[in-house]
Parts: structure tokens; sequence; C-alpha cells
């Protein structure tokens, strides 16, 4: 098994922990021949229970390590007689379950695997698999064969489809390929619009990550780990599922459409007590209804650490998890171009809701400041803002076909990843905003040039801009902002029903403002910035408008140099709970401000 025994209390803990090579640590050096270590060490464990509509009714199917590594084997074999070598890309259009995860294995272990989302609608799908260049996919779940047809219609370049229950079945492989270099998986970007750009991930990168989660995490042989994220997507596949099982946990895979499922976030909390999970995993949205209905911490024993991801949890949602539990929440950051994420609550130390940790072993993270063009300029000082860059073993080479002055670098190989944040004097790093300007809903990116593109197309609009407004549930939503030309005459109403035909129904607003004069930058850019402080300042007033009436509550939103964004409420005094409750709800710093003088603030 891996071995994570050190501790991990602080970031000096983590570096104490990356003076050993990394490569020493691992007893494989590509992450599905750790998978056959780890079965070679338990063959008769439970590797894998999988509940096919995450549903207590449902009448669990068992796999131990020793039928996984036979399958992976026999799925290795397969690819090979297909003709898959180490560059061909095979692409993943598959629901959750163990399949799909032991025909990404193979995949990894002989080729490239390439997943793709199954929820984007055909044309985008088949523009996937065309710069993917897929020699094969894998395809399976009704969702995906109700429109394999459409899809393979816009291919330019069809592949040969396989089901996964097709590949795992014949004569196995004696052994898998040692690979480290080599490219062994690619994945998209980007979301829900567009074209996203392709990820290269080395073998040796997803094996680095592997450790950097069992360092994070605590995975071991007695862990049950939950497995409800999309499984085409890096947190769902890696974190919550193969590198547990590299590790020797058990997965519960709680259905094949995971919290997407029919009931099935209902009745989460009933599977962690009878399965025993250790782990739970979950998105904001989860995690915020689950905080709405937790059992007794008797009734979960076995619970031991909640992570969250794909976007900000609440300071509130996390206190009440924590306090009623008494166990550890990481909230891990990093992206698909770093292989997961480069930083996390140390599990052994101090929480600081809001941040999300520290470094992880073998991993770099500052902050830069940048010029108006987005040019590196120097190093931020402790607990100053500045674009958060990475660097380390799990870090990508540059996106697959781009040339290298659209590639997402700083000098000397740091990854900018694109966030604004903060690393304090004890190494936490806090997430203060965003530089790049995808709005994030519900953990996907939506494009706002998508909204732009749409609304330029009017006659009388001189500037268009779409940025994300908050949601408790969503993350963002979409809202868009125009300015119109001298003496042009156009109402909302007629601009939303242009954005009525965005072919993303994720993308299109409801919500639209014609302003006087968009703001701008000194260069004469549209500033989205302040245009994302006035959607929350919109946003929440509204909010509070509805909710409490009688507060009279007067919202302002500022630009902060400690927390990005700050919320100040000026409220009746005794409102100041209720409105403190509401604004519990988002991943702001706010104030509330008594007209009577005193103030009440936290940090959310």
């Amino acid at each position: 098994m891996i071995d994570v025994s050190a501790p991990f209390a602080s970031a000096a803990d983590a570096a104490a922990f990356a003076r050993t090579s990394w490569r020493q640590r691992l007893p494989a050096g590509d992450l599905p021949n750790l998978v056959l270590h780890a079965a070679a060490q338990e063959p008769e464990a439970t590797a894998m229970r999988f509940l096919p509509n995450g549903r207590l009714a449902d009448a669990p199917q068992d796999i131990s390590y020793a039928a996984l590594a036979e399958q992976v084997l026999q799925a290795a074999a397969r690819l090979a007689e297909a003709g898959v070598g180490p560059c061909d890309r095979v692409a993943f259009l598959t629901p959750n379950g163990p399949e799909t995860l032991i025909a990404v294995l193979a995949a990894q272990a002989i080729g490239v695997a390439a997943p793709v989302n199954s929820y984007l609608n055909a044309p985008e799908i088949a523009a996937l698999l065309d710069a993917i260049d897929a020699r094969l996919l894998v395809a399976d779940g009704d969702l995906v064969l109700d429109k394999l047809g459409a899809v393979l219609a816009h291919c330019r370049r069809p592949p040969r489809i396989v089901k996964p229950a097709e590949l795992i079945r014949g004569k196995p492989l004696a052994r898998l390929p040692q690979r480290d270099a080599d490219m062994a998986g690619l994945f998209h970007t980007g979301g829900t619009t567009g074209l996203p750009k392709l990820v290269p991930l080395s073998a040796a990168q997803l094996a680095v990550t592997a450790l950097f989660s069992a360092y994070a995490y605590r995975y071991g042989p007695q862990d049950r780990v939950l497995a409800a994220m999309p499984m085409f997507h890096v947190g769902g596949l890696l974190a919550s599922a193969l590198y547990p099982l590299a590790c020797g946990a058990r997965v519960v895979i709680a259905g094949a459409a995971g919290y997407r499922g029919p009931g099935t976030v209902d009745e989460i909390w009933r599977v962690v007590q009878r399965e025993e999970i250790s782990v739970l995993t979950a998105p904001p949205t989860i995690m915020g209804r689950l905080a709405l209905d937790m059992p007794a911490r008797s009734e979960v024993p076995a619970l031991r650490l909640l992570t969250n991801g794909a976007a900000a949890l609440p300071v509130a949602i996390g206190d009440r998890l924590v306090e009623h539990f008494n166990i550890p929440l990481t909230e891990p950051w990093g992206l698909t171009e770093a292989t997961l994420a480069v930083t996390a609550m140390p599990v052994d130390g101090e929480r600081r809701g809001g941040s999300v940790g520290v470094a992880l072993p073998y991993c770099q993270v500052k902050a830069v400041r940048v010029d108006v063009d987005g040019r590196e300029t120097g190093d931020c000082a402790p607990d100053e803002i500045g674009v958060l860059a990475i660097k380390g073993p799990s870090v990508f080479t540059g996106y697959l076909g781009l040339n290298a002055d659209r590639q997402p670098f700083f000098k000397d190989g740091w990854l900018d990843s694109g966030d604004l944040g903060r690393i304090d004097a004890e190494g936490y790093v806090w997430i203060t905003g965003r530089a790049k300007d995808l709005i994030k809903r519900g953990g996907h990116g939506l494009d706002p040039a998508m909204i732009e593109s749409a609304l330029y197309r009017h006659p009388a609009v001189a500037l268009a801009a779409a940025v994300g407004k908050p949601d408790a549930y969503a993350g963002e939503l979409p809202i868009a902002y125009v300015q119109l030309k001298p003496g042009a005459a156009c109402t909302e109403a007629e601009l939303l029903d242009l954005c009525a035909r965005i072919p993303e129904r994720a993308a299109i607003p409801k919500e639209l403002a014609i302003l006087p004069a968009l703001p701008l930058t000194g260069v004469g850019k549209v500033d989205k910035t302040a245009l994302r402080r006035d959607a929350a300042q919109r946003t929440l007033q509204a909010l509070l408008d509805e909710a409490l009436p009688a507060a009279h509550a007067h919202v302002t939103v500022l630009a902060d140099p400690r927390h990005g964004t700050l919320v100040r409420v000026e409220t009746d005094a005794q409102a100041e709970d209720g409105v403190a409750e509401a604004l519990s709800r988002f991943p702001f710093h706010y104030e509330v401000q008594a007209r009577r003088g005193a103030a009440k603030g936290a940090s959310s």
C-alpha cells in the first residue's frame, strides 16, 4: 500500500514529507499498476460495491480486489487486440459504475483514457470526440445510447463503438506495461459551453496525485469511500474512486447517475450509515442539502472525513457539519491542469473556515502580481491578493494543440490558475475571486462569450458582458449587462428573448440589466470585477427584500484588500440575526451593521 503514516498538521509537515522523493514512496509509477499492487496485498477484500440506483433498496453488487485486477487485465487485452497503442485515445461516454473504472484503468495502461461529459448535447460531444481524435469510444447508459446516433452523425471521424462489458471478457494479459512519462489521460475543461481545452496528463502525474490524495485524506484498507461525483471529471473519477482503490479502500458507488439520480441525495445519510462510509465527498450544493437533515453522530460512527469539491463551500455550512459530527472537513483546491488538488486542509491540524488549506507535499503555491495584460510582475507578500500560481510534479505541460503563447504559464513553469487569492503567514491559501471570466454554475464553467455573442446580434447593443451572480444552490447563475448605442432603444425583455436562443440551456440568463454605461478598466476593457460586485449586490438585496421586508436592509458590495469581496448590510437592529442567517448561505465575507451602530460580522 501507499505509506502515508507521516503527520499532516501544517504546511511544515507537508514540506517534511516531500523531502523523500515521491517515486520512492510509490510501489508503482502509474495508476493501473498501483491498483493492481493494492489488489495483490488483499485479493479477497471487497474493492467496489455498486448500488445501481444509489438507493437503499438496490441489491449491492460486489467486486473483490482479485476480480478487479483480473478484469482490468482482461480489458487491457481486448484494447490491445483492438489495435490501441500508447498514443491512441480511448474516449468514454459512460455512467458511474465498476465497468467504467475498470475500462478507464485498462485504457490508461494501454493507451490514453479520455472521459467526456455525457450531459453535453450531441454536437458538443461530437466536436470533443473529433478534437480528442478518439480511436475507440466506450459508450453505455440510457443517457448516452439515446443520443449516440446523433453524436456519430456530427462526428467528422466517427470512432468505433464498444460497450465496457465487451472489454471485460476473454483471456487477460499476464501483466500490465509499466508507464511513466507517457500520456495516459486526456481530460476536457471548460464545462458546458463551446469546445473545451484538452488537458493531457502523464501516467506519472496521475500516480503522484494518488500519493497527494493518500496523504491528504489518509485513504487505506480500513476505508469505505462514497463515490457519487461524475466519473467524467477528475474529481469523481480520481479523488472519489481510483485513488482510494490505489490505497486498498472499498469504493461504494452510489448509482449510475451519482448525486443526480432520483432520490439518491434523499437517502445518502442512510446509505452512509448502512455501508459504514468513512469518507464522503460532495459538491457545495449537496453539502448544503445534507447539512439540513444530519443524522446523530452515533448513527454514522464510521464517518471520519468530509470533502467538499467543485466549488467554494459557504463557511456556515462547513461549520454546521464540523460542529455536528466533530470530524475534519477539507475543501481541497486545484484544477484539472494540475491533475486535481494541490492544497487541502491539514487532517491533523487546524481548520480555518473559508481557507482551502495548505500546499500538499511536492506542490508549490504562490500569489503573483500581474499587470493589466496579465503578465507577471513579481511575487505577492503574505496576505496580499494576487493570481495564484502552481508548480510541482502534477502540473501539466500545456493544452493539446495550442501554441505556446496561449498556454497558461508564468515564468519558470509556474501554472497560472486563473484564481485570485492570498497566502497567509502559516501557508494557508484563501481564494478571493477569479481572474478568469468563467461563470461557475454547479461546478461547471460557462463561457460568457456565448451570451455576449447572442446579445451583440441586436442592432441596439453597443457593449455586452455576462458574469456570474451568486446563487445559494448552483454557486453562480449567469446575468447579462448591456450598454445601448447612443439614441438606440431596446427593452430588457427583447434582449432576454434573444438570449433564449442560446443552444446551451445552462448559459441562458434569466436576468439582464441595461446600464447607461458599463464600467471600464483603465485600458478600456469592460470591468467584469465591478459587474460581479453589482450582480452580488442586486442578488443579495433582492433576497433580503423578499425574505425580510421588515428589515429595511441596505446592501453594499465592496472590493476588499483582504477578502476580495466584502458584503456590508445596514439594517434595523431587530433584524440582524435574520440577515446574518440569510447571508451565511453564500461564500462571501460579510458585515451586518445595525442602524443603532453595533455591528455583527462573519466570514462566509
